[in-house]
């Protein structure tokens, strides 16, 4: 058994909350399995089997652990990480948040994604605010789920989180149309996503 200490960093030796293999570009990050995290999985095929019990040092109780998969992308871990250890926290002191406290919409979220002013939401950084941190966990779920269904949805909305403009992810995928039928196509998937994200991971 792998020492889980701070500086353990590596947990694609675990099998995703699901079930399912990495893509590639992924890494498997650690999350608390509360109550928020059960109602924002159940939907993507929450499977318990996958799920830990991991024990702090000073702590009663443990505290049940699955792995998600994201970006391996600069500063991932460690937001993955500080998000962890702030729900750990947070679950072993039994501090529950109310409905006012609920993440970010993923409007919200792609909004400031095409904030041109410089102040939007990076979701490849790392991740100083919990609400930005789940929503992230989130929206790398619906890229997998778009890339099962068509490998062109998955990356076109993967550029897009990222924060490039519609007219340069024409230049970096292969749509296969016109410029304005791909404007539209893109703005289709954006759209899609969404629908996904209401279906599948969002409680309202």
């Amino acid at each position: 058994m792998v020492k889980k200490d701070k500086n353990y960093r590596n947990f694609n030796n675990r099998t995703a909350f699901n079930g399912r293999p990495l893509m590639p570009g992924q890494i498997l990050v650690p999350a608390v399995l509360n109550r928020e995290m059960k109602e924002t999985l159940k939907p993507a095929g929450l499977n318990y089997d996958y799920a830990e019990s991991w024990h702090f040092p000073h702590a009663k109780e443990v505290v049940p652990v699955v792995f998600i998969p994201t970006e391996d992308v600069p500063g991932a871990m460690e937001g993955a990480m500080k998000f962890f250890n702030c729900e750990a926290t947070r679950y072993l002191k039994h501090i529950e948040f109310g409905p006012e406290d609920g993440i970010l919409s993923l409007d919200e979220f792609l909004d400031n994604i095409d904030d041109e002013d410089g102040k939007g939401y990076d979701p490849t950084g790392t991740t100083e605010n919990e609400e930005i941190a789940a929503l992230t966990m989130v929206l790398n779920m619906l890229i997998s789920d778009l890339a099962e269904m068509n490998a062109i949805d998955g990356e076109i909305f993967k550029l897009h989180t990222e924060g490039y403009e519609r007219k340069d992810i024409i230049s970096m995928v292969n749509i296969g149309k016109g410029k304005t039928q791909a404007y539209e196509y893109i703005g289709k998937v954006i759209k899609r996503a969404e629908e996904l994200y209401y279906k599948k991971y969002s409680d309202k």
